[in-house]
């Protein structure tokens, strides 16, 4: 049968060991002899033996010497144990996995997660750079805390709380003929080389606008070689607007597409009904205040 041991009664008898006797073990508890000596009883009580013999309470039986080793692991274990949970608690120590998809990894993450890391050095940084719907995968198998995306397959299993909309647009080099418009409608796409990927099953819920998406002169299934292509003006693709990384943003042109316009929405893709570690709350805490400034910017 486990025997339950209150931390503060072993203490107690382990100062009073330590000590030599129950005044110098009171002073260090900061509690009268008597209640020491209450508190070593019900110890004894609980272990079924003395652990100080009955006659000179400050000299130890054998039972309390061969326990002695023990209990001070006991102590120590324990100590080490809140000492390490207070650490996550405080997020001093701990880890932190987020996946995001490279809209966001390219475009919000780097000043987050510096300001993280140097608020947090204990707890270890690692993203994941990876499509939505991977990243989904990711959150549902519990690899990361969260993610960093779209809603891909609707599972009741995966709550995303909103960050951003993002709108999509033509991405094309700046020498392109429609880099310099102020906007598109999708009937402009007609004929134009496009180049194919993966992020535009994301426009698979509107049929109209996904119908000039499906005949591709090229299927690209990495985003560094779509943005290489592209900057060579070997054709022109369709993204949403944080899809062009801020670094190429004087070699590559945004038109928005309208008639209608359609937006993606990003969000924090996480298991729902499951909490977050204090480690991944302030950073999501941090997402929730980057996409509301976001948000005022663009409308002033």
């Amino acid at each position: 049968m486990q025997m339950d041991l209150p931390i503060a009664q072993v203490r107690h008898f382990l100062l009073v060991a330590e000590h030599g006797g129950f005044h110098a073990a009171a002073d260090k508890a900061f509690r009268s002899q008597p209640a020491i000596s209450k508190s070593i009883q019900a110890l004894e009580e609980r272990l079924g033996g003395a652990l100080l013999e009955p006659g000179r309470r400050s000299l130890l039986t054998p039972l309390g010497r061969q326990c002695l080793p023990f209990l001070r692991e006991l102590v120590l274990h324990h100590d080490r144990t809140a000492s390490t949970v207070s650490a996550f608690v405080r997020k001093d120590r701990g880890t932190l996995t987020v996946a995001a998809i490279a809209a966001v990894a390219g475009n919000w993450l780097p000043q987050l997660v510096q300001g993280y890391q140097q608020d947090h050095p204990g707890v270890a940084v690692r993203l994941l750079d990876d499509n939505s719907r991977n990243i989904e995968r990711m959150v549902l198998d519990g690899e990361v805390d969260f993610g960093i995306g779209s809603m891909v397959s609707g599972t009741a299993e995966i709550m995303v709380e909103p960050l951003v909309d993002d709108p999509f647009g033509l991405v094309c080099s700046r020498s392109h003929p429609l880099a310099a418009r102020k906007r598109l409608r999708w009937e402009a796409l007609q004929g134009l080389p496009l180049l194919g990927t993966t992020a535009h099953h994301q426009l698979a819920q509107w049929p109209e606008q996904a119908r000039w998406l499906q005949q591709p002169v090229m299927q690209v299934s990495t985003m560094l070689t779509m943005l290489a292509l592209l900057e060579a003006n070997v054709g022109v693709t369709v993204l949403a607007r944080l899809g062009v990384p801020a670094m190429l943003a004087e070699r590559l042109a945004f038109v928005p597409l309208v008639g209608p316009q359609r937006m993606r929405q990003l969000g924090i893709v996480r298991l729902a009904g499951h909490s977050l570690s204090p480690a991944a709350q302030d950073m999501r805490e941090r997402l929730l205040r980057h996409a509301q400034a976001q948000q005022v910017e663009a409308r002033r």
